[in-house]
């Protein structure tokens, strides 16, 4: 007669049967991946967006200088103080330097201060210095001639800037100021030494040469038509249709630019500074992925809107993903097909 199972056999059988029912639950019910790894299901129509667009291009612009200018005074005697830095901005109606204590006053003027100014004086140089003037808000009728009400703003402007004129109050002494052609100027290299007297040719400071003209280096292909501007570091200045700087105030401007005096000090050869060339007033453009185009001929491409005929567009350009469109019609897209039926001509 055969002997009743051990309790080791029983619970041996036991553990198999749970074992393999746990393996049979875990294969029948698989743990669903979270949504994060989910395939998503492609979107079939996409919503059309706006952006403007100025057509930028990267270019680089030739400089046309002449030779270096310097900052000038008429004082004679020993450098007492300088704020001269190799490589600052030098700005209109700063203190340059004293010399036997007597301030020099960075002035920027359409015509140098050629002469001392009593009252009465009648010229361009006069003109200029009342110019100079509003530029600090003075509010002077720019008139040309030297009357009380110029003779008190400059005074006004000098005691703002710790300088007495003296007792000779109808008079403005040209050593009081030493010129410089604009606004503001970058540094090249500073001259007069503090505790030697100033050299016989007057220079306390030099300044990048003289930028006579600027054009770009060579136009770009294809651009979109429009007025257009040139941005180097920070400043805008215009350009006329063949890539030309014309004005005066723009080149006094990148004249004024750090860059440029280290582009200058820098060249072998014709000077180029690297700048954005873009159109002044950027244009509205409608923004599509690419495979929402088709039947591409040229410059133009069908787009199918999720409701009515398929559109005529100009294709303007494409980045990152994304391609730039017009309608040919002059109207604007809402909503397009991603993926378009190309059996539906829109020609």
């Amino acid at each position: 007669m055969r002997g009743l199972p051990s309790a080791t056999v029983v619970g041996l059988v036991a553990m198999v049967v749970a074992a393999g029912t746990a393996t049979t639950v875990v294969v029948a019910f698989p743990a669903e991946p979270p949504s994060s790894l989910r395939t998503a299901t492609p979107a079939s129509t996409v919503r059309v967006t706006d952006r403007e667009d100025a057509d930028e291009r990267q270019v680089q612009v030739a400089l046309d200088t002449g030779a270096p200018r310097a900052v000038v005074t008429a004082r004679a005697g020993t450098v007492t103080s300088s704020t001269c830095s190799t490589g600052a901005v030098l700005r209109s109606g700063d203190v340059l330097a004293t010399i036997d204590g007597e301030a020099v006053i960075a002035l920027a003027t359409d015509v140098p201060l050629w002469r001392d100014l009593e009252l009465d004086d009648r010229g361009d140089d006069v003109r200029g210095l009342q110019r100079a003037l509003n530029v600090g808000g003075a509010g002077l009728s720019e008139d040309g001639i030297l009357g009380r009400g110029t003779l008190r703003s400059a005074v006004r402007f000098l005691a703002e800037r710790g300088v007495r004129p003296g007792e000779g109050a109808d008079i403005l002494p040209r050593a009081l100021f030493s010129w410089v052609p604009a606004a503001e100027q970058t540094v090249r290299s500073c001259t007069a030494t503090v505790g030697a007297a100033v050299g016989a040719d007057g220079v306390l400071a030099e300044l990048p040469a003289e930028l006579r003209g600027a054009r770009l280096d060579s136009l770009p292909i294809d651009p979109v038509p429009g007025a257009r501007d040139l941005r180097i570091s920070g400043t805008t200045v215009e350009v006329d249709d063949g890539g030309v700087v014309t004005s005066t105030v723009s080149l006094a401007a990148i004249a004024a630019l750090p860059e440029y005096a280290a582009t200058v000090a820098s060249a072998d050869g014709v000077p180029t500074i690297s700048a954005t060339w873009a159109l002044r007033r950027p244009r509205t453009v409608q923004v599509l992925p690419p495979s929402a185009l088709y039947a591409i001929q040229g410059a133009t491409a069908c787009v199918q809107p999720t409701t009515g005929a398929p559109v005529t567009v100009e294709v303007l350009g494409s980045e990152l993903g994304q391609s730039f469109v017009r309608p040919r019609d002059g109207g604007a897209l809402d909503r397009v097909r991603a993926v378009p039926d190309r059996g539906r001509p829109c020609r």
